[in-house]
């Protein structure tokens, strides 16, 4: 079964490393064979990889991208995937991290990091809370009142 493509005009994909270029007017495409495809709007450049599971994210779709040099990337990505399944509680967003693992031993980058954009939403909603909600005032720590003979 062909994968059908739409590009809109001046749109980036990368197929297989190279990276192609729409011209001014919309465009279809096929592909009828197996190839590593990743449209422009799914790039994640390494200065946005600025979370936890951006970080993920990014080792993934380097693998992705450059299957040449796929094993630098896989100890990064399992690395980062170890932090975030110790990090987040949630059921839902667990089970997510475990498909996305489950992805990586089957070898599928592309389904990994579609996983992962929803990982990616979940972790933005989390930050924002943090951000809206105002931190406690630091408070001075009181020296403890007992003498040094009392310790």
């Amino acid at each position: 079964m062909a994968l059908k493509l739409n590009l809109k005009p001046g749109e980036k994909i990368v197929i297989n490393g190279a990276v192609i270029v729409n011209g001014d007017r919309k465009a279809s495409l096929a592909v009828k064979n197996f190839a590593n495809i990743l449209r422009e709007t799914d790039v994640m450049q390494e200065e946005d990889a600025d979370t936890p599971t951006k970080r993920a994210y990014f080792a993934a779709q380097l693998m992705l991208l450059d299957p040449e040099h796929r094993t630098d990337y896989e100890e990064p990505f399992r690395r980062r995937m170890k932090d975030l399944l110790g990090a987040f509680t949630n059921v839902e967003i667990l089970g997510l991290l475990e498909q996305a693992l489950q992805h990586h031993a089957d070898g599928d980058h592309y389904k990994i990091l579609a996983v992962l954009r929803k990982v990616i939403k979940y972790e933005e909603v989390l930050l924002q809370a943090i951000e809206a909600r105002p931190l406690p005032p630091l408070m001075e720590v009181e020296e403890n009142p007992r003498t040094k003979e009392d310790r």
